[in-house]
């Protein structure tokens, strides 16, 4: 059904239902929002819009005009459409006279939380301090959204970590109105399991186009100003960078960061220096991490944070901090990472689904589906994947797609299956929400490889297209923006510290005639906490990492048990059958 249809029988039904006497001065929605972080407040009377992001061609107050135009009879299904149609990154709460709104864009790039408050409902971006303000505590806790957060950092789907705390998924809207439950609608879903099984031989020629066209709409975002890139030795900021020097945009600043004489770090200034453009360095000890991670600064981030559906994402937090003290970055500067080209051009596509199974079933290609997801993301503690563990995972992940509609109808796309539980869950509620490091520091950020256009073209590229980058990587060695593709290598392992390789040799050797698992498992207790070229592995003591028995994976393990724990759970109670 259409918007213009479902919102006339909407219309219809109204007309013919008994009319309510409301109070104009009781609001059907409370809207907590602070004029702080990015959040403004417009007014088109009797509309109220609280409004946060960019959009290209629109400013919040003609979008809170377009909500006044439509009055007491909006419904959903409008408000969806239109939605679709904004091309940025942005989150909104709006109210009317007996109607409110949530919503966020298609990414979920800015997070909103709704809770019943003393029996009104109630909207803020800051969803751990709703949560307070209605009271959920330990005894709330939903069990099976924490241990997704064990084992993964993030919750599966809409799920929150307080039952009674509701949160909108990428592409998403909650509709209320006085006297009728909240409607959810789902405005956009992203389908990479609808992808064409073949594609023409213009398609990277497009894709180099398409992207361009996005660089060029982000850069005239900024109006000049100075554009951050954190700059590594992957394909995707060098996209950014390499792309802002093909348009002619002149101020960009690189910055990288680590261990002294990390492979990315020296790739990212040899590439900064080609195309002109100043580079700075931030060396990376595990002292000065791990001073970061005791200060009240850090502190004050993972409060501001908490999404109640994912550890904070705290990667670049140290060395954005440290160079807006230094005066690198200047107050009005604006972030773009390279978010997250890796995911959406095919690079995590497990191997196990790279080539479709032949001859197999839709249940047999639906737990292949379920068992990848479940081996490749929930893993941060060994001791946590237990067959009851999986099975509650897996069943929570399958009723996810079903929510989306996503089906398995031929094997050969179950690959977009996979993407889409990724997209929706480690991306859009992990990866993305690092956007919070910006803000908490005062600055813009823009998502270029998360464009509307971006979503749009990837999710109908084949597998063949997609699996090991394929596509991807010859449109950006075609292009060569910059002249920086052919002859500066992309990511490449460089153990540091220096005194670290002679040990790791022999240990090696050591481990040879007990296999590979064996030698992985030794390299993650004992040695990895070292090569962590971030330092983040400082979060906790050495002693600690080496001392445990219940198999962390990285650091990401160390941070997700310690915000549960800031949530008074822990995550020992789980790793019991």
């Amino acid at each position: 059904m259409n918007a213009k249809k479902a919102c006339e029988d909407r219309r219809e039904t109204m007309s013919r239902s008994i009319s309510l006497e409301t109070n104009p001065n009781e609001s059907v929605v409370d809207i907590h929002i602070r004029e702080e972080m990015g959040w403004h407040r417009h007014r088109a009377a009797p509309v109220e819009l609280w409004f946060k992001g960019w959009i290209h061609g629109h400013d919040a107050q003609s979008i809170a005009e377009w909500f006044r135009g439509k009055g007491q009879d909006i419904c959903a299904s409008e408000v969806g459409e239109f939605l679709a149609s904004l091309q940025g990154h942005f989150s909104i709460a709006v109210r009317g006279t007996d109607w409110g709104i949530a919503a966020v864009d298609w990414v979920r790039s800015i997070p909103l939380a709704m809770v019943k408050v003393d029996g009104d409902w109630a909207v803020d971006d800051q969803a751990d301090r709703l949560r307070r303000r209605a009271g959920l505590g330990a005894a709330d806790v939903d069990r099976a959204s924490a241990l997704e957060i064990a084992m993964a950092g993030y919750t599966v789907d809409v799920s929150s970590l307080y039952r009674g705390l509701t949160l909108l998924g990428p592409g998403e809207l909650m509709m209320f109105r006085r006297e009728e439950a909240p409607e959810r609608h789902r405005y956009f879903i992203y389908r990479p399991w609808q992808a064409a099984s073949s594609d023409d031989s213009t398609i990277s020629r497009r894709l180099e186009e398409l992207t361009l066209e996005i660089m060029e709409k982000t850069l005239e975002s900024i109006s000049g100003r100075p554009l951050i890139v954190p700059l590594s030795a992957g394909n995707d900021s060098r996209l950014i960078v390499s792309a802002a020097r093909h348009l002619g945009y002149r101020d960009v600043r690189c910055f990288s960061y680590g261990r002294v004489g990390n492979f990315e770090a020296d790739v990212a200034r040899t590439i900064a220096e080609r195309l002109g453009y100043d580079w700075r360095f931030v060396p990376c000890t595990t002292g000065r991490v791990r001073s970061f991670f005791a200060s009240n600064s850090f502190e004050e981030y993972l409060r501001f944070a908490d999404s109640c559906s994912s550890t904070p994402f705290v990667q670049d937090m140290f060395v954005a901090e440290t160079l807006k003290q230094d005066g690198y970055i200047p107050p009005d500067a604006v972030f773009a990472n390279g978010n997250s080209g890796d995911f959406i051009s095919g690079g995590h596509i497990a191997p196990s689904l790279h080539r479709p199974e032949q001859g197999g079933d839709v249940e047999s290609c639906r737990g292949r589906i379920l068992d990848a997801l479940y081996e490749k993301h929930f893993g941060l503690w060994g001791v946590l994947r237990t067959v009851s563990n999986k099975a509650r995972i897996t069943n929570r992940l399958s009723a996810s797609l079903e929510r989306a509609e996503a089906k398995v109808e031929d094997c050969e796309n179950s690959f977009g299956l996979y993407e889409f539980a990724e997209f929706q869950d480690r991306q859009c509620k992990y990866v993305i929400t690092g956007q919070r490091i910006y803000e908490f520091l005062g600055h813009e950020w823009r998502l270029p490889l998360w464009d509307n256009a971006y979503l749009a073209f990837w999710e109908r590229v084949s597998l063949a297209s997609k699996a090991g980058q394929t596509l991807y990587t010859r449109m950006l060695q075609d292009a060569n923006w910059g002249g920086v593709w052919r002859d500066i290598p992309v990511n490449r392992l460089n153990i540091r510290p220096h005194w670290l390789r002679p040990l790791r040799f022999l240990a090696k050797g050591v481990f040879a005639p007990f296999g590979r698992e064996s030698w992985h498992q030794f390299e993650r207790q004992y040695l990895q906490y070292w090569m962590d070229v971030t330092c983040n592995s400082a979060c906790v003591p050495y002693s600690k990492v080496a001392g445990d028995r219940r198999g962390s994976r990285h650091s990401v393990s160390w941070l997700a048990e310690r915000y549960l724990a800031r949530h008074d759970v822990s995550i020992d109670e789980f790793g019991l059958e």
